[in-house]
């Protein structure tokens, strides 16, 4: 059993961390998110169906985690510390343009309704497919792909909106 969850662990603990990071905003928080996530998988491993992905289900755990803390706290507030650039060595200009667009992205990101958000989140931070995150938040193929489209057109909106722009149509 403790082998499966340090597999776990390895494989699937940077996507959880990823995904709570960009749900709460907060390193501390993301960490102890990952945490409670692995702790919760621990307690309910007899509930693993082994022959599925993992990465899913613990995202499910995490995502409910994040929902409570969510319920709880009542707003986002993201942690402008946390360094989100992924590119070696860059310059002083390009770290702070990166800085600043990803901040303004997670901002844009808080503000959707909770519903867009968790759907992009697994989607593009989770780094799941479509019917992976269906079956994370126990919806409908179709309903997934709806909130996807419709999150996009609200985050596109709302930076558009930021960058004191309209947006276009496409």
């Amino acid at each position: 059993m403790q082998e499966l969850l340090q597999e776990m662990v390895e494989t699937c603990g940077d996507q959880v961390y990823r995904l709570a990071l960009r749900y709460t905003g907060s390193r501390a928080q993301a960490e102890d998110v990952t945490q409670e996530t692995f702790l919760r998988a621990f307690k309910n491993l007899d509930r693993y169906d082994r022959s599925r992905p993992a990465a899913p289900w613990l995202l499910k755990i995490a995502t409910n985690i994040c929902r409570n803390w969510h319920r709880d706290n009542r707003e986002v507030l993201f942690d402008s510390s946390y360094d989100y650039m992924k590119t070696t060595n860059p310059g002083p200009e390009e770290m702070y343009l990166a800085r600043e667009g990803e901040e303004e992205l997670l901002q844009a990101i808080g503000k959707l309704p909770q519903k867009y958000r968790e759907v992009l989140l697994l989607k593009h931070v989770g780094e799941l497919n479509y019917k992976e995150v269906a079956e994370t938040l126990d919806l409908e193929l179709s309903l997934v792909k709806n909130r996807l489209y419709r999150g996009r057109l609200m985050l596109r909106d709302l930076l558009a909106k930021g960058k004191g722009g309209s947006s276009s149509d496409e």
